[in-house]
């Protein structure tokens, strides 16, 4: 096949054609580096692998982007690679960035955890289903959660203080809060505990 033209789009993207057919796009740095030239002949076998090692930098450069702008989980970056990459290049990628020590779920986790509990009194329930929902796995997700210090119940009567105080004054009131609280995530067993220590307060 003959390389009948090759034009620069989007800053980082070459579009070649191959014999007057618009064959893709390679990243600039995979086609400098590789040597081929406009007039040029490429077979089939080498214009794929061309494309693979294009991908694979396309998709290294991508996962460096995304983890620049903040920490993701494994499971989060291989979603977000495998829209564009596929799953085998997505997954080598995230295999990458974990060698390169850019990512680590097990921390991650913990630190999100806490910050969920803390910041949202999420209960421990709440907090797996949270990460697990941000790409952890379910063992990770769990044993994070677990590992929060502060008791369900004890986040069950913070939130009583901070935005069902003035609910507790009826019994109508306190179903209404006992529904609002489970809905949240808490266990009966946490609301139950939380109820018993606002009227020992009071």
């Amino acid at each position: 096949m003959r390389i009948t033209e090759v034009k620069r789009v989007r800053g980082s993207l070459y579009r070649v054609w191959l014999d007057d057919e618009d064959a893709g796009s390679v990243d600039v740095r995979t086609w400098d580096e590789s040597g081929w030239k406009l007039d040029g002949d490429i077979s089939e076998e080498e214009w794929e692998a061309l494309c693979e090692r294009s991908a694979r930098n396309r998709a290294k450069n991508k996962a460096l982007y995304l983890l620049s702008l903040r920490d993701r989980s494994r499971g989060e970056l291989f979603g977000k690679l495998k829209e564009e990459a596929g799953e085998d290049i997505a997954r080598d990628t995230v295999e990458q960035m974990e060698a390169y020590g850019f990512l680590d779920d097990e921390r991650l986790a913990a630190r999100w955890a806490e910050d969920l509990s803390g910041r949202k009194c999420y209960p421990r329930r709440r907090v797996a289903q949270e990460l697990v929902a941000r790409g952890f796995t379910r063992d990770t997700a769990q044993e994070a959660a677990d590992a929060i210090e502060t008791e369900d119940h004890v986040l069950a009567l913070a939130m009583l203080r901070k935005r069902y105080y003035n609910k507790m004054t009826s019994e109508d009131g306190r179903r209404k809060t006992a529904a609002a609280l489970a809905r949240y995530g808490f266990p009966r067993e946490a609301i139950r505990r939380a109820f018993d220590n606002w009227e020992n307060e009071d």
